[in-house]
């Protein structure tokens, strides 16, 4: 039966993924995994791949830094109990600046402070770029993680309407 060798192939090519089908995801021009940023940010990865979570970094229009959770494959936002999200920004004569993102409460999806998957900076930041830190903590579904460092140019797609 011909058939059979290539049902095992189709098999094993499967088991190469991440797991799941989902949109957003493919492999760059060296073969590696990824997964692309929802709102065409810069992604950061929280943990082990496929096990942790993500953060992605996003200027929106009016200049203010803006940080969403989310899961491990990036197909769904994660709400946390933090209200807010440090970033710290090494200076040029050795002191950090702190960028506070609080997060953002959303009547239509019920998300509160507390309880929320959005940051967001008080202040604009687009004249601040590019930033290069660290975040000191945040905690997701009862998991810490520390000392994430993180650089942000740019977003890393430009939608249509922003041009």
């Amino acid at each position: 039966m011909k058939l059979f060798p290539a049902t095992i192939l189709c098999f094993a090519l499967s088991l190469g993924s991440c797991g799941q089908d989902h949109d957003g995801h493919g492999h760059s021009e060296s073969g590696a995994h990824y997964h692309a940023p929802p709102h065409g940010g810069v992604l950061i990865e929280l943990g082990e791949h496929g096990s942790g979570y993500n953060l992605e970094l996003f200027l929106e229009d009016q200049g203010f830094l803006q940080i969403f959770v989310w899961d491990a494959h990036v197909d769904n936002l994660v709400r946390i109990e933090q209200a807010n999200v440090d970033l710290l920004i090494p200076e040029d004569n050795g002191t950090q600046k702190t960028i506070v993102c609080t997060a953002v409460a959303d009547a239509a999806t019920g998300e509160t402070v507390g309880d929320a998957s959005l940051f967001a900076s008080s202040e604009p930041r687009a004249d601040q770029l590019p930033l290069k830190g660290v975040i000191p903590s945040i905690k997701v579904i009862g998991k810490t993680y520390e000392n994430i460092p993180f650089e942000f140019n740019v977003n890393s797609v430009v939608h249509d309407d922003e041009n």
